[in-house]
């Protein structure tokens, strides 16, 4: 009960489980698998295999000289030791490569030791000239005038176009033009548009509005622009395509200016309207649309930099997390069939009152075509193009949604102004 006899007749200690081990000789022309549970068991296995009395071991990733049991135990299975004699020099893996190449390539590894010894021996210069390289190019970063940097300005033809910030403004205003543009073809030549006149009456007034907010926030001309002060944390010759009576009736910045001023306050577009760049110009990918980072850092960029860096900027895309021609515009297409379909009895219900619905969620459609809400600026590497799970949150809307009744009071605003004014 006590173990009275714990003492008596008690084996040695082993040093641990079997574990397997490789050993080889300082040449490397022999390599052998061993079990060993301990130190000193490997070291007789070793000089049994290799004929060597009395050998030692040696790590062969550093040439570590293993003379402590404790420290073997430490010691990964299958690492590989070096077996070696008393007085035997031994060489690491390293060194063995090393050697080896320096024999078969001498005259690269002098050139690289050549190298070496002048960065050695020139420290204060060389350092001076990587400042001075790196201030070249921060200077050229700061530089902004056409007449102060003329080489970035290569291939832009507009004279009118004085900065950089200009040229990056009309950038990002040709990227969300451009999907205006997409959107209204898409709407206006299907079927349903073209024979029903109360789908065609939704969607003309749903792609005014659309309008009207995108000259009001200028296209979202500040995205690319880094004298822009509001950031996030992360070239038609006419504003609004020349084809519309207000257009023609209203000079493109009076009417900026008088949507602006009927936006009033609470407006959900407002938080969206910044710019993705550092004041220095740096943009950084925003990462695969279902991911919340980039994965590479090596994915950042400053168009503001060079000409060259410009021209490759174009490769980046705003890539929209839910697609518009997979998600946003079949979502506004079916609630406009449903809209349509009321009138012939059974009137689609808003699904947050349970009421009559009167419109569709102008301002999330919005929101998802046009804006960061829904857009991610991707390196083209993290640009993908398979379909995406995200789908639109675009709805039939009642009375009684606060984004109904703000559309309501934006559209009333407006038309007041422009009455005053015309």
């Amino acid at each position: 009960m006590f173990n009275l006899f714990a003492g008596k007749d008690k084996p040695a200690a082993s040093g641990g489980p079997l574990q397997g081990y490789k050993v080889t000789d300082v040449e490397r022309s022999r390599k052998y698998g061993v079990a060993a549970d301990s130190l000193r068991m490997l070291r007789a296995k070793a000089s049994e295999k290799f004929k060597i009395p009395e050998c030692r071991v040696y790590l062969a990733q550093d040439g570590v000289e293993v003379t402590d049991e404790d420290y073997f135990r430490t010691l990964p299975a299958q690492i590989l030791f070096v077996v070696a004699g008393k007085d035997t020099i031994v060489q690491t893996d390293f060194e063995l490569m090393y050697n080896a190449i320096k024999t078969a390539h001498t005259d690269l590894l002098h050139a690289g030791e050549l190298a070496q010894q002048f960065v050695s021996n020139n420290q204060p210069e060389i350092s001076k000239i990587l400042f001075n390289a790196q201030r070249g190019r921060d200077d050229l970063i700061q530089r902004s005038a056409r007449e102060e940097h003329a080489e970035w300005f290569e291939g832009i033809d507009d004279r009118a176009v004085k900065t950089k910030e200009e040229v990056m403004k009309r950038r990002g205003q040709d990227r969300i033009r451009g999907y205006f543009y997409k959107t209204k073809d898409e709407l206006t030549k299907c079927a349903m548009y073209r024979g029903s006149p109360m789908a065609r009456e939704l969607i003309d007034e749903m792609l005014e509005l659309f309008r009207q907010l995108l000259v009001g926030f200028d296209y979202f001309s500040c995205m690319f622009d880094r004298s822009c002060q509001r950031r996030m944390e992360l070239k038609p010759d006419t504003e609004d395509g020349g084809d519309e009576p207000d257009a023609q009736r209203i000079p493109p910045k009076r009417l900026k200016l008088l949507v602006q001023s009927s936006l009033g306050r609470g407006c959900r577009i407002e938080p969206y309207n910044v710019a993705l760049c550092s004041e220095r110009g740096d943009f950084r990918c925003m990462g695969v649309w279902k991911d919340e980072r980039c994965r590479y850092a090596s994915h950042r960029i400053n168009p503001y930099a060079s000409r060259e860096n410009l021209i490759l900027f174009q490769v980046w895309n705003l890539d929209h997390q839910v697609e518009i021609s997979r998600s946003v515009l079949p979502s506004i297409l079916d609630n406009v069939e449903r809209m349509v379909s009321s009138a012939d009895g059974g009137a689609p219900m808003c699904k947050l009152h349970r009421r009559k619905g009167k419109n569709l969620s102008v301002i999330t459609y919005f929101l998802e075509l046009f804006t960061l809400s829904n857009l991610k600026l991707v390196h083209i590497v993290c640009h993908d193009k398979t379909v995406h799970e995200l789908i639109s949150n675009g709805t039939i809307i009642c009375d009684r949604c606060e984004e109904y009744k703000y559309i309501k009071q934006f559209q009333r605003k407006l038309r007041e102004k422009k009455d005053a004014l015309l």
